[in-house]
């Protein structure tokens, strides 16, 4: 394909969404080329690309079969699970030997080669959990863990800078509220939703709820995203989350997700909210927001 051909597809089909490095290359992962392979040899047998924009990847694939083309082989969710379960092993064997650099390479390297979503929810998701489980049981030393916190904050920070929003993107605030410092899975949010095409304005862990209404206000914020770890959301919190609610215009959505939320998730839902058990529930979330518009 030409690079010609490869943008008019992006701007006009959104089909697919590169993040972009420092220097502002596009970054395409393993799914993202196999997608466009597909298209242009369906395309090339008299398939018409706008017919083929909003087809899923099975689709594609089924089409192709149907057309005798040669199937492709190389993205499995065999060989994806395999694939994260090694740059799991690499992070986990760079933790081990203090060496932040090759454990920011090997997420890195796991983003761009399985894309944001899988890398989310394969690679970073699993990984903070084994951490801090190790950690909770002394077989993760506390050096440890600052310096797992201080790439994975680095990481999920360059994925945010280097994500491409849709032309006419939706806007989403994402934040912890008071009293809430854990921030990586408010990262992990943001980044979910750059993903998705949001144009995301992260503000940070321990944000007052007057500081989050004025800027989902500011930005007119299609939505707010909180994330909630620890401690458990107490009577002080939830009165600060009704606040946050009342004030936000009835249009703009509230989501909450995180290891607090759960406990109180039919609580919160009643005042309006809406509650995410997970990266893939927040994401199906924010489809349906998208839909709305």
């Amino acid at each position: 394909m030409t690079p010609h051909t490869l943008r008019a597809w992006e701007r006009r089909y959104n089909l697919v969404a590169p993040s972009r490095s420092e220097g502002g290359q596009r970054l395409y992962s393993d799914l993202d080329l196999q997608r466009l392979r597909l298209l242009r040899r369906l395309t090339e047998r008299g398939h018409s690309i706008a017919r083929l924009a909003s087809a899923s990847f099975e689709e594609l694939q089924r089409t192709a079969r149907e057309e005798d083309l040669p199937e492709q082989r190389e993205s499995t969710p065999a060989a994806r699970d395999s694939e994260a379960e090694a740059f799991r092993s690499a992070a986990g064997e760079a933790l081990r030997k203090l060496d932040g650099g090759e454990l920011q390479t090997v997420l890195e390297r796991a983003a761009m080669k399985l894309g944001v979503p899988a890398f989310l929810d394969l690679v970073a998701v699993p990984s903070l959990q084994m951490i801090g489980q190790g950690w909770s049981e002394g077989t993760v030393t506390i050096a440890q863990e600052h310096l797992a916190t201080s790439v994975f904050r680095r990481v999920l920070g360059w994925i945010l800078r280097v994500s491409e929003a849709n032309e006419g993107r939706p806007r989403l605030v994402v934040a912890t509220p008071p009293g809430q410092i854990h921030e990586l899975g408010a990262m992990l949010a943001a980044d979910s939703a750059a993903a998705e095409g949001w144009e995301v304005t992260y503000l940070g862990a321990d944000l007052p709820v007057a500081d989050i209404l004025a800027s989902a206000q500011q930005v007119d914020a299609n939505g707010v995203a909180l994330s909630l770890v620890h401690p458990a959301i107490d009577p002080t919190l939830f009165r600060d989350l009704e606040r946050l609610r009342g004030g936000l215009d009835s249009r703009t959505a509230l989501l909450l997700g995180g290891a607090a939320v759960l406990a109180a998730g039919d609580r919160l839902r009643a005042m309006g909210a809406e509650v995410a058990d997970s990266l893939a529930d927040f994401r199906s979330s924010l489809r349906r927001l998208q839909d709305r518009r």
